[in-house]
């Protein structure tokens, strides 16, 4: 059975998913304490969060590096909100591209020896643009 055949069986076949010892029912999975949804975190330090008093390694997040506290970083951040704005105000693809992302993508493809480099706001939507593409679906 291929990869994607399986995700669509553990997706639409609950026993598959129990007989793994993932539970189905949300209720279950808090009562098992594994229900891994909208839990608020108490502090985050990039790379460790406090959750209920207890201090923990995030291991769910898109901030693999911890930059996101970095000083340096977040006093970039503040210049480029005084400069932009907080928003493109448009997707990148209609109106919200500016001439800083095309700056980047070229820093990037330069780096990395290559042609071109898009980037990606989240990691979803890098996901939703390349997966498909490496698998040709």
């Amino acid at each position: 059975m291929d990869l994607f055949e399986k995700c669509r069986r553990f997706a639409s076949d609950p026993s598959m998913a129990e007989s793994m010892g993932f539970p189905t029912n949300p209720q279950r999975a808090k009562e098992l304490g594994v229900y891994a949804f909208f839990i608020p975190l108490d502090h985050t330090e990039g790379t460790e969060v406090e959750i209920e008093g207890r201090h923990l390694i995030m291991l769910g997040s898109n901030n693999y590096l911890g930059l996101t506290m970095d000083p340096s970083v977040r006093n970039a951040a503040v210049e480029a909100i005084r400069e932009y704005g907080t928003s493109c105000t448009g997707s990148r693809f209609l109106n919200g591209t500016l001439a800083l992302h095309g700056e980047l993508e070229d820093r990037i493809a330069a780096y990395l020896g290559k042609e071109k480099a898009l980037v990606f706001s989240t990691g979803f939507q890098t996901n939703l643009g390349v997966l498909p593409a490496l698998v040709g679906r």
